[in-house]
């Protein structure tokens, strides 16, 4: 399998602090495989709320994972994040945006690594709340999409 390359923040116009719980680690102090992806979720849903304007809860669309992926390149700690809160920076990009699905570019960092730590893939489907049937992804919604490609 060939190497992959390591995302840089440059690569990402979105940013979100994570301030990272005990309960978020493992027995050996690292940040817990299926934490990264509670992360990753955190980012896309504060993203499409604050930034795109989607009520989630009440929309007549809804959002539905068809895809997801991480690919880990540095073990994230409690102790490396730094001692004061130990946050971490969720990076957050559209890589492609299709009529009814967009993939997003995720990436975690530790404060002062230009390097990801964890770089994640999402796959959204906008879907009617009622139906389950894919529906074009809303022109207000694709203009932040299209602003938000990965740099």
């Amino acid at each position: 399998m060939p190497k992959q390359s390591i995302d840089r923040r440059e690569a990402y116009p979105f940013f979100l602090p994570i301030q990272m719980r005990w309960g978020d680690l493992d027995p050996f102090h690292h940040v817990n495989n299926v934490t990264y992806y509670r992360y990753f979720e955190l980012i896309v849903v504060t993203f499409l709320a604050e930034r795109a304007g989607l009520d989630l809860l009440d929309s007549p669309l809804r959002t539905f994972a068809a895809e997801t992926r991480c690919l880990f390149t540095k073990a994230l700690d409690f102790g490396r994040s730094g001692p004061a809160g130990s946050f971490l920076d969720g990076g957050f990009c559209v890589d492609h945006l299709g009529r009814t699905s967009v993939t997003y570019g995720l990436a975690l960092f530790a404060p002062d690594d230009n390097e990801a730590a964890a770089q994640g893939h999402w796959t959204h489907v906008f879907v009617d709340r009622d139906t389950a049937r894919p529906v074009p992804i809303p022109e207000a919604v694709r203009a932040v999409f299209v602003a938000t490609r990965r740099r």
